[in-house]
């Protein structure tokens, strides 16, 4: 009979990535619906799918005893084509938080590149502990990285949202949706936001609803930078109620 100790020893690898990705999908989930209302991207679906790309990839993994100059220019070409293709995503799109967890991972395999016997010894399969390390810290970036680059960026949490209005004197805050754009802002606060032309709306803007001197509000607070750039009476606004339904 196999004990537990030999079962985790012979399993430790395939465990590892089992627990990590439950812990990783938990906490991505929970940044991105729970702390951001799904105002950023954070590769939930990519890590959803990551266990069986792993297992197919260990799967077809041969050993390889040298890797010749031409797989190697290859592979420099391939990093190329890799940094070109997101320095034009960042331009597009510099608030995809999920591309700075991929920049993060696809530098750490290029450096990982550059040490062969390191790199061999994460193939073998044999060395269960190393691997698991590796997918380890894999996970802990896609978690690690949203999390510094939204505090770094100014990007506030529903729960930072809350304390601010709550501090302005609002009570019985309740966040209700996101407003996507400036132009949806103007319709449903009918023009009285103090949103300019600078203002950048990437993220869009949250929307609560709040008591304040006895009167229900509708407040919109800018997702980047956390400034109040709205707020209309509940009462006889034909456009808020289609977020409150």
């Amino acid at each position: 009979m196999v004990s537990l100790k030999s079962f985790f020893q012979k399993y430790l690898f395939a465990i590892t990535v089992f627990i990590g990705w439950i812990i990783t999908v938990y906490s991505l989930y929970f940044i991105k619906y729970k702390m951001f209302g799904g105002a950023i991207e954070v590769l939930l679906l990519y890590v959803i799918i990551f266990p069986p790309i792993i297992a197919i990839t260990d799967f077809l993994a041969k050993p390889k005893e040298n890797e010749n100059k031409t797989k190697k220019k290859i592979g420099l070409v391939l990093d190329v084509i890799a940094v070109c293709i997101l320095t034009w995503a960042f331009f597009i799109s510099p608030y995809a938080v999920g591309l700075y967890a991929i920049s993060t991972i696809a530098l750490i395999l290029i450096l990982l590149s550059r040490f062969p016997r390191l790199q061999a010894k994460l193939k073998n399969k044999a060395n269960q502990k190393e691997r698991s390390v590796f997918v380890l810290s894999i996970f802990a970036i896609l978690i690690i990285v949203p999390l510094v680059f939204t505090s770094a960026a100014g990007i506030k949490t529903i729960r930072n949202t809350q304390i601010l209005l709550e501090n302005t004197h609002y009570t019985d805050t309740a966040y209700v949706d996101i407003i996507n754009n400036k132009a949806a802002l103007a319709i449903v606060f009918e023009g009285k936001t103090t949103v300019t032309d600078g203002t950048q709306d990437d993220l869009g803007f949250y929307l609560f609803k709040a008591s304040k001197d006895n009167k229900e509000y509708a407040i919109a607070v800018n997702i980047l930078g956390g400034d109040i750039v709205g707020e209309v009476l509940l009462e006889g606004n034909p456009y808020i109620h289609y977020y409150l339904r």
